[in-house]
Formats: structure tokens, C-alpha cells, sequence
């Protein structure tokens, strides 16, 4: 065989050898993605993430979302966090980077440099601390907000803390996190990455096959006021942004997790 043909043949067997590799990457990201973002009811499973108003879902191995083109962010980003993944060994990253799984391109680092906002993280750091690959997923572009930093290392990390302190007592919280994405209050960076007026977490425990929902809307502001004040209804969340949530789950279980509001009963469950 010629060195030229032999050369042809090399650069072929590494491109295939490449796609080998990254289908089986692919494989491994859904299979991951559908443990972590699925519960087993009546040897069923159901996925719990909601629907998507941009047609943008891009799966990665420890949370999924649903990207928004226009407003170059997250419209929600679904994650789930138990007493089972902390661990503190995994120390943060922070290689904050584009993602390259969505296909319309996501905001770059560069769109917040100058900006006097936080690349705030919706799916928290934290709670992807339990291995390197979670960890390291949590700083692409595409899980990433502006966010007022007072905002972000106040009153958002406060409301982060609660979800991991009710996770130690909880078989699993099932999260979706976003912004509202309506009348931002400003536009950074050359991909004109709107800011959003507020952000909300829905919560969804299950302990001992009993479910339980809350959810939260905080501005996009620095706060003093306790987390608990910002609490509201799931059914309320989804008037403002349009989005269906957890709409597999059992009508009458859906109907009670979606509509409580009540701290105490969100509480009262452990």
C-alpha cells in the first residue's frame, strides 16, 4: 500500500473511531439524563421535565433544558438533587464555556465581560458537585443567566442553600429553575443576551411515594427578605412563563403539587 493511500486510510479509521466514541458518549448523556430526570410509579416511568415553548431541549448527563435562541439562555433548566449526591470532594470548575450541543449556538463568556452582571448559574454548582462530569456541565453558557450580583451571591444562593438542606431530609427534589424571560430590564454582549426581571424555582419532593410541590419567583434585585415570602404556587409560575410542568405525573397528583403554596405544607413533608 502507497504511504498516500496508507495515509487515507489512517485519517478514515480515526474518523470512524471518532464517531464510535462520541455515539457512545451520546448514549451514555441520555441514559444518565433519563435516571436522573424520571421517577418508577406502578413500574412506569415518567419523565418529569416540562414542555418546551423554543423547541431547543438539549440533554446532558446531569440535567436537561430547554434553550431560548432569542433571549440566548435557558427558558428552564431540570435537575434533581437527593440526599445521595453531595459530595463536597468535587471542587468547582469554573471552565464557564459555550455549549456546543445547542445547534442555533449559545451565548459566549465573552457577552458578559464588562457587563456588571454574574454569569449566574440556574442549576447550581453545588449541586453538581457529586462528580467531575456534573460539575464541569453546570458552567456551560447554555445553564447560565444574568444576573444583578447582589442578586446572585445573595438572596438566589440563599434559596440554593434550602433546596440542598431539604434534600438531606428528602428521598429526592425534583427542580426546574429559569428566568422570566418578559419585559427583561437590559441586553449585554455582541449575542444580546437579554436580562431577565426575575427567576423562579418549582420544586417537586417525593418521600415515601408522597409528593409535595412549591415554588418561587424572586426579582432579580438584591433582597433582605426571607426566602419564605417569595413562595408561590407552581400553577402561578406557569401562568407567567407558559410552560407546562410535570404535566405526566397523575392528574390528581399533578393538580395537588402544581396548586399548593402553602410553606408549612412544603415543610410539613419529611
Amino acid at each position: 500500500m502507497s504511504a498516500k493511500k496508507t495515509m487515507s486510510f489512517l485519517i478514515i479509521l480515526l474518523l470512524f473511531i471518532d464517531c464510535r466514541s462520541k455515539s457512545a458518549q451520546a448514549k451514555l448523556r441520555s441514559k444518565n439524563a433519563e435516571k436522573n430526570s424520571s421517577i418508577t410509579t406502578n413500574k412506569k416511568k415518567i419523565l418529569l421535565y416540562p414542555t418546551s415553548t423554543t423547541n431547543q431541549v438539549i440533554t446532558h448527563s446531569y440535567l436537561t433544558l430547554s434553550y431560548s435562541e432569542k433571549d440566548e439562555q435557558p427558558e428552564w433548566v431540570f435537575y434533581k438533587i437527593s440526599n445521595k449526591n453531595y459530595n463536597k470532594q468535587v471542587k468547582r470548575t469554573n471552565d464557564y464555556r459555550e455549549d456546543p450541543f445547542v445547534k442555533t449556538e449559545s451565548a459566549s463568556p465573552k457577552d458578559y465581560k464588562g457587563s456588571g452582571y454574574d454569569m449566574g448559574h440556574l442549576a447550581p454548582a453545588h449541586a453538581m458537585a457529586h462528580n467531575y462530569n456534573a460539575m464541569s456541565e453546570s458552567f456551560y453558557l447554555s445553564n447560565i443567566s444574568p444576573q444583578k450580583a447582589s442578586f446572585n451571591r445573595g438572596i438566589w444562593r440563599s434559596l440554593e442553600s434550602k433546596v440542598e438542606y431539604w434534600s438531606s431530609f428528602r428521598d429526592s427534589i425534583y427542580v426546574v429553575t429559569g428566568p422570566i424571560l418578559d419585559n427583561p430590564i437590559d441586553q449585554i454582549g455582541d449575542n444580546k443576551v437579554n436580562v431577565p426581571r426575575a427567576f423562579y424555582k418549582t420544586l417537586v419532593s417525593f418521600k415515601d411515594d408522597k409528593a409535595m410541590g412549591i415554588a418561587f419567583i424572586l426579582p432579580n434585585e438584591k433582597s433582605s427578605k426571607s426566602i419564605y415570602t417569595y413562595a408561590t404556587s407552581i400553577d402561578e409560575v406557569e401562568r407567567i412563563t407558559n410552560i407546562d410542568f410535570y404535566y405526566n405525573l397523575d392528574s390528581l397528583v399533578q393538580e395537588k403539587v402544581e396548586a399548593n403554596r402553602n410553606i408549612k405544607n412544603w415543610l410539613s413533608v419529611k
